[in-house]
Parts: C-alpha cells; sequence; structure tokens
C-alpha cells in the first residue's frame, strides 16, 4: 500500500475511533449529568425523585429488590422509610421500614393505605419481563402526630389546656376555619395567619415550598376543618432546589469538560509523539543534508532514534518506510555524488595540470627555436632553418589540434554539433580507413587486420565524425600496447543493430580504468610513452557514438587484451544489404 493510501486510512481510522470515542463520551457525559442533577434533587427532597432515577437505582435480583446507598443516605436524612412492593403485593425490598408496617399488602391495604404520622408518596417502576413494583415512601410528619393526639383526647373537638400546653411544648399551632373560611379559634399561630384555600391545597401538595407544614381535619358535625400547623422541616423552596440543581450541574459541567480538555491534552501528545515526532526527526535529517551530514541525526545517548533495539524500523516510523527508505536512498546517493565530485574535482585538477603540460612543451619548443632565428648571433644554414620550421610547425599543429578536442568535446557535450547522416557502406569504409591507417607511424608494428560475414553493410552515419570515432579508437589500441600487439577489427550485423568491434591481445586496463575510459578529464596511466595524451580521445569517440544513436561497450583484463564493440541500432528507415 503506498503511503498517500496508507496514511488516509489511517487518519480515516483514527478520526471514525476518535468520533466514536467522543459520542460515547458526550453520550455518557449527559448520563453523568442527568444522574447527578436527579440524585442532588433527591438529596434536596426524596419525595420529588424521578421515576427515571429510581428505576436506576433500585435493581431487582432473584426476586429480591436491592437499593443503592445513595437512596439510603437520602431517607435517613430525613428520617423517613422505603418499601418495594411487587404486583402481588409482597414486600420484595425496604430500609428503615416501621415495626408496624405489613410484609404484604392487599388491594384494599394499598389503595386505604393512610398511616398516622407519616407522610406516604408513591411511585410505580416498570421492569423486566414487563413487570411492575410499587415505591412506597413515607416520611414523618410532626403536624398529623399532633393532630391525631388532639384526635384521640378525650376532650376533643374542645381545646383543652393539656393539649394547649402540647402544642407549646412542639412549637406548634391550631386553627378551627368555618364553611366561609374564617379563622374561628386559634391557639399559639403567628399573629393574622389565614390561609386560603387554594393555599392550603398548594401546601399538601407541593409540602417542600411551605415553610409550615400543616395537617387537616374535617369536622362533619360542626361543619369545621381543625388545621395544625409545625415549622416543616423538609422546607426545600424549589428556588433553592433549582440552585443546587445549578450547582451540581456546572459542577458536573466543569468535570466533563476538564475532562475532555485533558483527554484533548493526552490525544495532542500522542499525536504529537505519532506523526509530529517521526516529521520533526525527519526535517532535521533533511536540514542537516542540506548542510553537507548526511547520516541520520542521533539523539542524546548517541542512538539512531528510527531504529530500535534489534535494528529494524521503529514502529513509530513504521508508517513512513518510504519517507524513510528514500531518505536513506537520498544520503547514500549525496554521499556518493559528493565522493564523485571530489573525485572529479582531483581528476580534473589533474587533467588541467597535463594539458598545461600538453600545452607548455610544445610552446617551448616554439619559443626556443623562435629565439634562436631572430638571434643574429649565428648565421643558420637553408637546412637548418627547414628543420626548426618542420619542427615549429609540428608543435603548433598539435597545439591546434588539443585546442580543436577540447572544443569538440564541449559542442559534444552541450548538443551543440551538427549530425549530418547518411546511408553508407561501412564494410568498405572501414576497410579503406585500415588500409591507410596501418601506414601510420605508431601502427607499424601492430598486426591489424579485418573481418566481417557480409560484403556491404549500411548503415545511417556522418561520415566525418564517423571517420573521427574509428581514428581515436585505434589510435588509443596502438598507443597504449606493445609492439607485435594483434588488433582485429570486425564488423557484424542482424535486423536489430550493428556491432563493429575492435579486439587486441594487450596489456589490457583494470577496472579503474575502464569506469574511467570515457571520462574526458581522465588520463589514462597503460601508456608506457611519456606523452600520455590529452585525456580527450576517448571521451570525444564516446560522445560521437552516442550523437550517433549507439552506445560503446568495454570488456577488459590485464595483460589479456580488450574488446571495445560500437553499438548501433538500427531505426525503421536504415537500409542494410548483405
Amino acid at each position: 500500500m503506498s503511503l498517500s493510501k496508507r496514511l488516509t486510512l489511517h487518519f480515516v481510522l483514527h478520526f471514525i475511533l476518535m468520533l466514536c470515542f467522543i459520542l460515547l463520551f458526550i453520550l455518557g457525559s449527559f448520563v453523568f449529568l442527568s444522574l447527578l442533577i436527579l440524585e442532588s434533587e433527591m438529596k434536596s427532597d426524596f419525595a420529588r425523585v424521578s421515576e427515571e432515577y429510581l428505576d436506576l437505582a433500585i435493581t431487582i435480583k432473584n426476586g429480591k429488590a436491592v437499593i443503592n446507598k445513595s437512596i439510603k443516605e437520602s431517607i435517613q436524612k430525613k428520617g423517613g422509610w422505603l418499601q418495594v412492593v411487587d404486583s402481588k403485593g409482597y414486600v420484595i425490598g425496604e430500609y428503615n421500614t416501621p415495626k408496624e408496617l405489613p410484609k404484604r399488602y392487599s388491594f384494599t391495604d394499598i389503595l386505604s393505605m393512610d398511616l398516622n404520622n407519616f407522610r406516604i408518596h408513591y411511585w410505580i417502576l416498570e421492569k423486566e419481563n414487563s413487570s411492575e413494583v410499587t415505591i412506597i415512601y413515607g416520611e414523618p410528619l410532626k403536624s398529623k402526630q399532633i393532630l391525631n393526639t388532639l384526635l384521640r383526647s378525650n376532650s376533643f373537638p374542645n381545646i383543652n389546656t393539656d393539649f394547649k400546653e402540647y402544642l407549646v411544648k412542639n412549637d406548634a399551632w391550631i386553627q378551627i376555619y368555618d364553611a366561609s373560611g374564617n379563622v374561628v379559634y386559634s391557639y399559639h399561630a403567628p399573629p393574622n395567619l389565614k390561609f386560603t384555600y387554594t393555599e392550603i391545597l398548594s401546601m399538601k401538595k407541593r409540602p417542600w415550598n411551605s415553610k409550615v407544614d400543616i395537617s387537616s381535619y374535617y369536622f362533619k358535625e360542626k361543619d369545621r376543618i381543625f388545621l395544625v400547623g409545625t415549622y416543616n422541616p423538609y422546607y426545600s423552596p424549589d428556588h433553592i432546589t433549582d440552585s443546587i440543581i445549578s450547582a451540581s450541574f456546572l459542577k458536573s459541567f466543569l468535570i466533563v469538560f476538564g475532562t475532555l480538555i485533558v483527554f484533548a491534552i493526552i490525544i495532542s501528545i500522542w499525536y504529537g509523539k505519532k506523526f509530529g515526532k517521526p516529521l520533526l526527526y525527519m526535517m532535521k535529517w533533511i536540514n542537516n543534508m542540506s548542510k553537507g551530514n548526511f547520516m541520520e541525526p542521533k539523539d542524546k545517548k548517541g542512538r539512531v532514534p528510527i531504529l530500535n533495539k534489534k535494528g529494524s524500523l521503529h514502529k513509530r516510523y513504521k508508517i513512513f518506510k518510504e519517507v524513510v527508505h528514500s531518505l536513506y536512498t537520498l544520503s547514500k546517493t549525496l554521499q556518493q555524488n559528493e565522493e564523485n565530485q571530489r573525485r572529479m574535482e582531483k581528476t580534473r585538477e589533474e587533467w588541467i595540470t597535463g594539458l598545461s603540460h600538453d600545452l607548455k612543451t610544445p610552446l617551448s619548443s616554439l619559443y626556443g627555436f623562435s629565439a634562436l632565428l631572430a638571434s643574429n648571433q649565428y648565421q643558420w644554414s637553408s637546412e637548418e632553418i627547414m628543420e626548426m620550421g618542420r619542427i615549429m610547425k609540428e608543435k603548433a599543429v598539435y597545439m591546434s589540434e588539443l585546442i580543436e578536442d577540447l572544443n569538440l568535446t564541449y559542442r559534444l557535450k552541450n548538443n551543440a554539433l551538427p549530425i549530418n547522416k547518411e546511408k553508407t557502406d561501412i564494410v568498405s569504409l572501414i576497410k579503406e580507413f585500415l588500409s591507410t591507417f596501418s601506414t601510420t607511424t605508431e601502427a607499424k608494428d601492430k598486426e591489424i587486420y579485418f573481418e566481417s560475414a557480409q560484403d556491404t553493410i549500411f548503415l545511417e552515419i556522418d561520415l566525418k565524425w564517423f571517420m573521427r570515432i574509428l581514428d581515436n579508437l585505434l589510435t588509443n589500441a596502438v598507443k597504449h600496447n606493445k609492439p607485435g600487439t594483434k588488433i582485429k577489427v570486425k564488423v557484424e550485423s542482424n535486423h536489430q543493430r550493428t556491432i563493429i568491434s575492435i579486439e587486441d591481445n594487450g596489456i589490457g586496463m583494470d577496472e579503474e580504468t575502464v569506469k574511467n575510459l570515457f571520462n574526458r578529464y581522465y588520463r589514462g596511466g597503460n601508456t608506457q610513452d611519456n606523452d600520455s595524451g590529452s585525456g580527450l580521445g576517448m571521451a570525444i569517440a564516446h560522445q560521437l557514438v552516442v550523437a550517433h544513436g549507439g552506445e560503446i561497450v568495454v570488456e577488459s583484463q590485464k595483460h589479456v587484451g580488450t574488446i571495445l564493440k560500437i553499438i548501433f541500432y538500427h531505426t525503421n528507415d536504415v537500409q542494410k544489404t548483405t
């Protein structure tokens, strides 16, 4: 899988996982906030607890109800009690329940339940298997206790002294209302206290919103309402409860938000280590390479961070394995290029030094002979003058050819040399060239012969430059080999290519010489002559072959000989005759 696809897949999977986690976190946060708000509401006044919270806080296991700790603490704080009754009336769970309460309720018990001294609340919960349970919660009601004491006294409906003292002792009061809502009797009640029926109904419906706790009894014989009131120990008005809930919500929100921030920081650090650290390391490596330091960066302990103890790529960097591989390749290439550049600079300096020497030697001859001719201290004979002129001409021609070679190699390098090809029979051309070349001074002591299985082979060549190729290559072969060396020029052709081979059984070349044979700055070291040449001949031959669309292949072995093959590949318009 490519790097781009792997990174895309990696980030998509990470995005999906992160999205799922965030959604789960948000959902969990909502559940957490809801439970915390419901629990805060319950702790403020258990009578206001929601069925949703009770459904979560009370579970049924093996037919028994399990009540959680928060509910027990809230019931204990209010001094109340709780029972869990199944659909058949059996009590399957209870907490802080008075001894007089039954363990099983009948149909009429549930509907007519009016326990003395307690205010009763009910919740119906639907559990698994569609079974229903009834939650019965009772909390002490002081006003009702006092009212029941009055109803049980022998003096009722009259208010005797003992009951008055009982009211004062319990910090309670009593009022009697007629059918018109007027207070016909009041004892120990706050001044000017008078309730409307709506206020009484509201206090009974939402007792937590009232500062007083009231219980009433209707005396039918006299059409009177007896109203007993005390301080309400469960006073928790809506605005206070709302404040508690708001505070709980704010606290919970801060916890959730803080958790999210911590999670974001952890994820950022994780992503930084997983992606940022490798990228910074690779950027540092690239920056070092731009400054000439091609080795991979190391940490303070001298270790390479991208490699583990086994020497393989660290898992943190495996996602970038192509990039790391490319960096290693680039580093190696740059090192090789720098080494090649240093070697090239050294070779160029040596070549320039040699070329300067090659120019300086004939210049010295020209200067010396010209100085002699200009001197009037000696009368030169015509033969001496002609000899000096001949030598000066040779030196001038040598210098001119050297400069032309230098100019030619730069023109070839910049593709500025025109190649005018025409179809030519190279068999007859090479035969004619060899007959002339064999008579040269350097070639006289070598055995040069020609071999071809075809009588005619046609190629599209530039005649002038093709002859220059042959001359340079053969000159190199005869110049750097001992007398008696056999040199064979062989031509062979098929439908795909034509090969011209120059083979000898001479001294051969080492690997370094073969490698640099066509380098225009290289001066071969196999010659026995003092004049090793300009180093341009083989480079020019190679560039001319390439300009013709061919290539040169060299095979050589020390003390065995050399085979040099010029290969020309045929195009569709090349016609050859055999």
